[in-house]
């Protein structure tokens, strides 16, 4: 419901109340207590998007202005089937005649409220019940406490806190007696959870964990335990373990327009299908498999994905240029990671924004990978391997003759010039101090090939002969094994794929993580961010073995931040003084990110989003202490 609209409810209910009597509640309205499951079940709503994530939630009121029927005030249990909103039921119900917005502004905000909102959540991979609040809701430990003594006293089973924002995690730890159910509990132990919808056939193929030596098809549906860092093209996916809306996994499913679900019981409903070709749909809260039909795997046989054309890279263009003198038209000579952060530093003086920051840095343009492969002989090499055909059907051949490949760009050298020219430009532009060597190839972000994490960066280069050893890493990692296969599998020309390499000052991160500027479980809500954080560098946040701390900004009910999951990592990897990053132990269970960073972090990312053309945006950051950088923003790929 808009404002506006809340807001002519809100006049039309004032004039009605006028006209009648307050009416006792009818029976169909509200409960007083929820005697057993299929009462509340006939109450409890289930949606498919948004905040509750398929799980059954039931509002509920409490008047403490009613106290005649119990001293901590009246309780209604609402029926949300009926009522979206609990003003909507107050307001309905007549127990205020109050405009929506000054319900909102009095009754979540202040110790004094008339009135106490929330839900009772029940989370089907855990069997229980949670009480949640609106993560913008200032709860002090009177209101805590006593909305958790009613609740008991009138609900059937057990009630634990899922708190929804860090201040709520706080004040419970001060407040005896309350159980509390953490958002990785509640919501990591679901029993299913669509990440990407849609609907394939294909083989299916149990394999449990991705090894060097998994041989997948580009028409696999792949059934996993563990979620992978990389994956080549497939059909579809499903996985046996949680994972985020984040993970390379299902950036890479978005990208290729496959299903990608997490379901905990799949192998044991579907193991028996392996090897078979079979029907994978994945939509709301349902993942199913089923044997195709003759027909289905005939049609899905004859179709073919069409061929994605790489953009043409400017090889004449020789210059290195500093981020402050790239912008996103640059995008075919450097690509488009080193383009958009140069577009982003352009935005960043020209509003004066002082809230965030870009690290320094310059690029060696396209030309110069192509100088380095025409003057080693790679070219011929690479002429060589795509012209074999027995690499095109033997999968270890085709990996042992990459792996050539790359040692072979590992073993070339560098024009002696450029690599003087490369650490003068160094020194001038970021100064003393380690760097980051990153991939920014004319082969990712294309309409179709997202290629998130198909390339190497290399973190914390200190020396110049570590810098190019660094820079002939970025280049080899064109012929990554994954890169390729996803590439074979997108029909790109591999010849047409360059790279550029993206010299930038080295951050020792305390935290860092990924942001997209949309909610992925409800796209429509406008302003809204999603922030995935850990300790230290970001390198972990992408790769969905751990669940990362997950956070929602939700910029139309007054910039709120909703916490769904906490931090599981027990390490977190940080900057070796002699080069390179070391894993070092961290403290459990703390929070990631402030509220204030937090804040801070989704301001910046809508900045950045309105910058760069208003479409939704997916951002790297890092802090350090209380500042913020930003070091990567791409498109961000919407399911199919």
């Amino acid at each position: 419901m808009t404002r506006r609209l809340a807001g002519l409810l809100a006049t039309v209910l004032t004039l009605l109340a006028l006209l009648a009597v307050q009416p006792a509640l009818a029976d169909d309205r509200s409960a007083s207590a929820i005697a057993d499951r299929a009462q509340y079940d006939a109450l409890a709503r289930t949606t498919t998007t948004g905040r509750y994530f398929n799980t059954p939630q039931l509002m509920f009121v409490i008047d403490r202005a009613d106290r005649k029927a119990d001293p901590a005030g009246r309780l209604y249990f609402i029926n949300s089937r009926r009522y979206d909103f609990h003003v909507t039921f107050v307001q309905q119900t007549y127990l205020s005649s109050r405009p929506a917005e000054a319900l909102v502004a009095a009754n979540y905000s202040q110790p004094n409220r008339r009135f106490i909102f929330g839900s009772v959540v029940f989370y089907p991979g855990l069997q229980r019940y949670g009480v949640e609040f609106f993560e913008g809701d200032a709860l002090d430990a009177a209101v805590l406490g006593e909305t958790m003594t009613a609740l008991k006293a009138h609900f059937f089973a057990p009630l634990a806190l899922k708190p929804n924002s860090h201040q709520q995690y706080e004040l419970a730890s001060g407040v005896g007696g309350i159980e509390i159910i953490d958002g990785a509990a509640a919501y990591g132990s679901r029993e299913v959870l669509v990440l990407n919808p849609g609907k394939a056939v294909g083989r299916l193929r149990v394999v449990g964990e991705i090894t060097p030596q998994t041989d997948l098809r580009r028409d696999d549906i792949v059934m996993l335990d563990v979620p992978p860092i990389q994956l080549e093209p497939v059909a579809g996916v499903i996985t046996t373990a949680f994972s985020t809306p984040l993970s390379h996994v299902n950036l890479l499913a978005k990208s290729w327009g496959v299903p990608n679900a997490y379901r905990r019981d799949a192998r044991a409903a579907y193991a028996a299908l392996d090897g078979q070709v079979v029907v994978m749909t994945a939509k709301d809260d349902m993942v199913t498999l089923r044997g195709a039909t003759p027909a289905e795997a005939r049609a899905a046989a004859r179709r073919a994905k069409g061929a994605v054309k790489v953009p043409k890279a400017d090889l004449a263009y020789a210059g290195l240029p500093s981020l402050d003198e790239q912008r996103r038209t640059d995008s075919v000579r450097v690509g488009a990671k080193s383009a958009n952060l140069g577009e982003v530093r352009h935005h960043m003086a020209r509003s004066g924004t002082t809230d965030f920051a870009v690290p320094p840095g310059f690029a060696l343009p396209f030309s110069a990978y192509d100088r380095f492969v025409r003057a080693n002989g790679l070219d011929k090499v690479i002429d060589a391997l795509l012209a074999d055909p027995a690499l095109k059907t033997d999968r270890a051949a085709r990996h042992a003759a990459l792996a050539r490949l790359r040692a072979a760009f590992a073993a070339g050298t560098i024009d002696p010039r450029l690599m003087e020219a490369v650490k003068a430009r160094r020194r001038a532009v970021i100064g003393e101090g380690g760097v980051f060597a990153r991939s920014s190839t004319n082969a990712e972000d294309l309409p179709g090939f997202n290629g998130a994490g198909l390339y190497t960066s290399v973190p914390n280069v200190v020396t110049d002969a570590q810098l190019a050893d660094a820079i002939r890493t970025v280049w080899g990692s064109v012929w990554n094994d994954a890169a390729y296969e996803a590439r074979e599998a997108a029909r790109i020309d591999h010849r047409a794929v360059h790279a550029a390499v993206l010299i930038q000052q080295g951050m020792n991160a305390e935290a860092s993580g990924v942001m997209i500027t949309e909610n992925p479980f409800d796209p429509q809500e406008p302003d809204a961010v999603f922030i995935n954080a850990k300790r230290g560098l970001g390198m972990r946040v992408v790769e969905g073995k751990r669940v990362a701390e997950q956070l929602i900004y939700h910029g139309e009910t007054q910039g709120s931040l909703q916490v769904l999951t906490s931090s599981t990592d027990d390490t977190m990897l940080s900057f070796d003084e002699k080069g390179g990053v070391r894993e070092v132990r961290i403290e459990e269970g703390r929070f990631v990110l402030t509220d204030a960073l937090a804040l801070r972090l989704a301001k910046a990312g809508l900045a950045i989003d309105a910058w760069l053309g208003g479409a939704a945006q997916d951002i790297e950051w890092l802090t350090i202490g209380d500042r913020l950088y930003v070091v990567q923003a791409r498109p961000y790929l919407r399911g199919h």
